[in-house]
């Protein structure tokens, strides 16, 4: 049996949600992956895998899910989210070309690696209802405007402002920085940094989140 980490790495850029995939040489596009070799942990090994293909380190990331592959392949997948303007990418010294690509136009995948973005994102929708996710893919001073905003692409849907702005504050999952941004003509807006805790978006959501994290199986 052999065993592959691969890593689905989101961010959201100009209003999209997109996927973090590289390439050797012409090959086919494939997620940062990595064999675990000798034995270490296979969260070293997942962080490693993103580091070599983009130049990327430092980053959270949970485990995923355990995926079959023909034969006796196992591919162990994790999730990570960044904001890419903290987070810069450069392709490895075998790496000929790493990108961004919106989630829903990828190019042709190494085998079975669509199933691990197609889970990471249904495993990211549904992390919405029960942690403060959004604040990994914002940089670390943000308007409550900008934090909305990638809810509404996570969660492909509009919000309600003012009410999103009232449960984000009473949630606690945020703190003033004591910092302001000019945005046009008005009052110049309050900058915020992340400060832990919950936020729960509605009642949908965390049925959702319930239904994945009961081992439900991933999308085929």
């Amino acid at each position: 049996m052999s065993v592959r980490v691969e890593v689905a790495v989101f961010t959201v850029r100009e209003g999209g949600l997109e996927v973090l995939l590289g390439r050797v040489g012409g090959g086919t596009w494939s997620l940062p992956a990595a064999a675990p070799g000798d034995g270490r942990a296979l969260d070293d090994v997942a962080a490693a895998a993103l580091q070599h293909m983009a130049g990327v380190r430092g980053i959270p990331m949970e485990q995923l899910y355990t995926f079959d592959r023909e034969g006796a392949d196992i591919a162990v997948a994790y999730l990570a989210l960044i904001d890419a303007g903290r987070h810069p990418i450069s392709p490895g010294a075998d790496v000929a070309e790493v990108r961004w690509f919106a989630h829903d136009d990828l190019p042709t995948l190494t085998d079975g690696q669509d199933g691990v973005v197609a889970y990471g994102l249904q495993r990211l929708r549904a992390k919405t209802a029960y942690a403060p996710v959004a604040v990994n893919l914002l940089p670390d001073l943000f308007t409550l405007g900008e934090m909305q905003a990638v809810y509404e692409v996570l969660l492909d849907r509009p919000l309600d402002a003012r009410n999103f702005r009232r449960d984000v504050l009473r949630a606690g999952v945020v703190e003033e920085s004591g910092e302001v941004r000019a945005e046009g003509r008005g009052r110049p807006a309050r900058l915020y940094r992340s400060a832990g805790g919950r936020f729960a978006v509605d009642a949908r959501e965390r049925r959702v989140a319930r239904a994945i994290s009961s081992g439900d199986d991933p999308p085929a």
